[in-house]
């Protein structure tokens, strides 16, 4: 069941990298490269990992793809494996990381993965900055797709949450 996750949540981050960047979708030889970063360096060490029940050390995988590629690509992948290996695991970092990913790299412009990110910060974390966080891409789906009931839905909840309700 785990390897089946896994495996769900690796094709999700392939599909969803290409819609990274936070005002516009990457150019398709960084999704080339994003695609090898992934396949070569970080699922075979998040494997290794999950198998020994121990985190990855992000540091040398840093490095690894600051080496191969540069800076920027080892963040964007770095952030963007953390959300996919505490899924599940341990909350609380994983909703750090879909909040600094969101922030940093996600196309706001996918208004339906800007509410998804949001619902899962809303029914994962218990951090109020976290929450005003989603609240904004929440807000942002919604006023751009006010027809939307289920963006509302999203807003107002994360707006309840935020004031106590």
């Amino acid at each position: 069941m785990k390897k089946i996750a896994f495996v769900f949540l690796g094709c999700i981050l392939s599909v969803t990298v290409a819609f990274a960047q936070a005002d516009h979708k990457l150019d398709s030889q960084t999704v080339a490269n994003d695609e090898v970063i992934m396949q070569e360096i970080l699922s075979p060490a998040l494997n290794t990992a999950r198998e020994q029940n121990q985190e990855p050390d992000w540091k040398v995988l840093r490095t690894t793809i600051t080496t191969r590629f540069d800076a920027s690509y080892a963040d964007r992948n770095i952030t963007k494996a953390r959300i996919f290996y505490f899924y599940g695991h341990d909350w609380a970092q994983f909703s750090t990381a879909l909040v600094n990913y969101t922030q940093q790299y996600e196309w706001r412009d996918s208004l339906s993965l800007m509410n998804m990110n949001a619902k899962m910060v809303l029914d994962h974390s218990a951090n109020p900055a976290e929450w005003k966080a989603a609240q904004s891409w929440a807000k942002y789906a919604s006023d751009k797709n006010p027809s939307n009931d289920t963006y509302r839905a999203t807003y107002d909840a994360l707006t309840a949450k935020i004031s106590g309700q």
